[in-house]
Formats: C-alpha cells, structure tokens, sequence
C-alpha cells in the first residue's frame, strides 16, 4: 500500500551557546492518508470558534467520523527555522461541514518556508488530538 506523507510545516532547531543542537522532539507533523476502521457517524450543531482571529467562526457544523488523515509527530532533520518544541501529540481529521456563509477569512502563516498571507475558502477538516491511550494527555 502507497502511503502518502505530508509535512505540515514548522521546524525547530535548538540554539545553545551559540552553535546548533540536534532539533527538539516532535517539530513536526508527518500526516498520512487512512482508511479509517471506526463506525461511521456524523455529529452536527457544531460550533468552531477561531482561536486567533484570522478565520471567522464555523457555525452549524456537521463532523463525519471515519478519519481521511492522521498525523503523528516526528523529528525534521535537514532545513533549519523556529517552530514548536516536544510535540508528542497526534491528530485525526475528519470532514467538517458547516452553513454556507462561516468560515472564510485570511490566515497570516509564518513558518521555516517563509510568511504569507493565504485566503481561506470553504472549511474541509476538522483535526483532533489523540493518544494512544485516549486520555489526550499522553
């Protein structure tokens, strides 16, 4: 089976005394592509409220279980730049739908690669945290 992997982007690179570290546990997210084997579900009336602002909030939103992505943290060796440090966390995501009209805006997106500006359209996918043991906390 042909796996695809997608990095979603933000680096880490430690800095000590002047001279480069290995990078931090977790800088990234590799994301792959499932077939999901949980029951199939939808949950509606859900609310999505952007956290920073740059997108307008999601209302009426209906999440359908069966998981398109999953992505698990991993190390990124090889291009340098700021970016999160110990990420141990893993994510799901699932298709969202929401009422025409929510959602939209602009995200304003600094990472490794460069900064940009990037309007954002139709919302597509929803991603949770998840752990091995389900406690979210692992």
């Amino acid at each position: 089976m042909k796996v695809k992997v997608l990095f979603l982007a933000t680096a880490a690179c430690a800095f000590m005394l002047g001279s480069a570290m290995p990078a931090a546990a977790g800088n990234h997210l590799a994301c792959y592509k499932v077939k999901d084997t949980i029951a199939k579900a939808k949950f509606s009336g859900i609310t999505l409220l952007s956290n920073t602002g740059d997108t307008a909030n999601s209302t009426n939103c209906t999440v359908a279980t069966g998981a398109k992505l999953c992505c698990d943290a991993v190390d990124k060796i090889g291009h340098t730049g700021p970016g999160p440090v110990n990420n141990t966390n893993q994510f799901c995501c699932y298709k969202v739908k929401c009422d025409k009209g929510s959602g939209g805006g602009t995200l304003n997106l600094q990472d490794q690669f460069g900064t940009r500006s990037l309007a954002v359209s139709k919302l597509a996918y929803l991603c949770a945290p998840s752990s091995p043991s389900g406690a979210f906390l692992d």
